[in-house]
């Protein structure tokens, strides 16, 4: 009876991981076609969609960082929050190389290879993350991935500049204080200062950044679905380089750290931090490696491609791949 009891417990945890996933992953997708829909009848035009794409760089983003430091101290996930940080830090820096290599092994046309690396590298930890991680695993869940997300966002605005633009020459040349000192460090650096020195936000100013925070995961999805109306849509199924992006990014990565864990004999389940390193291999290309493209002008239509295959794969390869764990 016991057993029996277990296993239907089990059923239903399964079957709500699922759901959430596909829940998650869907409106997404209606945020996209959405976008898609704006682009195409024209009622924003395509020469406002860079416009858009500062705001959400620029404004929305920083704000979206800076809040998901704003909560009560807690001195027991402090190092979990650490383990997590260090783990991301080490597992991006380290795919960069191996991606970098792949490209030239794969002989990955050299105006996609930047975005090809990038769309490999980072994970939809925010977008699809965040509320994925708060149903699965609470409060501390979305604290830790946000927590991870501060070391990817470091990543994005340092390392994925590098990545988006590789192989450009671009105009204006890009230096290493305009790298450092972007809003988005700015703005984990200012989280940081109100999470470790418990700083009291006043109502008005937290409703405020709040409310802008809000805009980043709709309005990321609809400039990613604007930047696909300026192309056939036909056409996202039929860029090689963007297939094997794909499966590599979203069946073959994910299923080495599986391997991992099982021959380890490690129950991830039961290891929060190691739960937010799986998940941040499992996650989508995130909508940041359009909105970086499409901000510095390199490859757009690769990056929207790359964004648009991996976001639809995951909505089986997640809840498998995870449901081996």
């Amino acid at each position: 009876a016991i057993c029996y009891t277990t296993m239907v417990i089990l059923r239903e945890e399964r079957r709500f991981f699922l759901q959430v996933v596909f829940t998650n992953v869907l409106i997404l997708f209606m945020l996209l076609f959405l976008g898609y829909l704006i682009g195409i009848k024209k009622i924003v035009a395509h020469s406002s969609i860079n416009d858009l794409t500062n705001l959400v760089v620029d404004v929305s983003m920083p704000c979206t960082i800076a809040l998901s430091m704003v909560r009560p101290f807690d001195a027991r996930l402090l190092g979990d929050a650490i383990k997590v940080m260090v783990a991301i830090l080490i597992f991006q820096l380290v795919l960069s190389g191996l991606a970098y290599y792949a490209t030239k092994i794969l002989k990955v046309n050299p105006s996609k290879s930047g975005s090809w690396i990038f769309a490999l590298v980072f994970s939809n930890n925010a977008f699809v993350g965040y509320p994925l991680m708060y149903a699965l695993y609470g409060n501390d869940g979305l604290f830790l991935m946000a927590m991870g997300n501060v070391v990817q966002n470091v990543l994005i605005f340092s390392l994925g500049i590098k990545l988006i633009t590789l192989n450009y020459n671009l105009k204006d040349h890009i230096r290493l204080r305009h790298i450092i000192f972007t809003k988005q460090n700015i703005a984990v650096v200012v989280g940081m200062f109100i999470f470790f020195l418990q700083i009291p936000i006043p109502e008005p100013v937290l409703t405020l950044v709040t409310y802008v925070a809000n805009l980043t995961v709709p309005l990321s999805m609809m400039v990613v679905g604007m930047s696909l109306s300026r192309y056939d849509v036909r056409n996202m199924f039929t860029d090689k380089e963007a297939y094997r992006l794909t499966i590599i990014r979203m069946v073959l990565l994910p299923l080495v750290m599986v391997v991992i864990f099982k021959v380890l004999g490690i129950n991830v389940n039961q290891n929060l931090p190691l739960a937010i390193l799986f998940f941040t291999a499992a996650l989508p290309a995130p909508a940041f490696t359009t909105i970086m493209a499409e901000r510095y002008n390199t490859s757009i239509e690769f990056s929207s491609k790359c964004v648009f295959l991996t976001t639809v794969l995951s909505i089986l390869t997640v809840p498998i791949l995870a449901g081996l764990l």
